[in-house]
């Protein structure tokens, strides 16, 4: 397996494994709705690629999306904008979940500090490929003096897997995404 920064050739097969690995939360709106959703989500997190990965093993097997406390983009606009050729409640579903994931990141980037990062986005589908992910940020973090990771997942995610990677919590939030109430959970882990 090969771990190296993410790049444009990575982003189409990034938004086709979230919608593999996630499909099921969107499963009963449209087709457009989803692509749409799943392509946002990758789009939204790609703000920095040099602490950002893709694993390829044959083919693409898994990425992980970073950003630092400054990193923007206007995908958000982007999305929202898109989101308006939908009929209204799809509309409404893809307005909260922009809104959700603005909202998340804001919780994170409130405790971070000036020379932290955060993981925005990170799915393996090969087995012990998120630990290779993993151990290629800590080691990009460290020789370039990050000191600390953070992310936030929800309780519709594998969270158990960052407790195992030694990520502590260290705020949980109640949330409500498109009808369903969900823990919003925020994790650290020093470098």
């Amino acid at each position: 397996m090969i771990v190296e920064n993410f790049a444009d050739k990575d982003v189409e097969a990034a938004s086709k494994i979230a919608h593999l690995v996630w499909g099921d939360l969107y499963i009963h709106e449209s087709k457009k709705l989803q692509k749409l959703i799943y392509d946002f989500m990758v789009k939204y997190y790609d703000l920095n690629r040099k602490y950002s990965f893709a694993l390829h093993n044959y083919d693409f097997k898994g990425f992980i999306l970073t950003n630092t406390k400054f990193d923007r983009n206007d995908s958000i606009n982007s999305f929202k904008e898109e989101a308006k050729s939908l009929d209204e409640k799809e509309q409404k579903t893809a307005v909260e979940l922009a809104d959700y994931l603005e909202a998340c990141g804001k919780e994170v980037k409130a405790v971070m500090q000036e020379n932290d990062i955060m993981i925005g986005l990170f799915i393996s589908l090969q087995k012990g490929g998120g630990k290779m992910l993993l151990s290629k940020l800590i080691e990009t973090c460290r020789s370039n003096n990050i000191k600390n990771i953070y992310l936030w997942t929800d309780t519709t995610c594998d969270y158990d897997y960052y407790q195992k990677n030694k990520f502590t919590l260290v705020k949980e939030i109640k949330s409500n995404i498109n009808s369903k109430n969900i823990d919003t959970l925020i994790f650290k882990k020093e470098v």
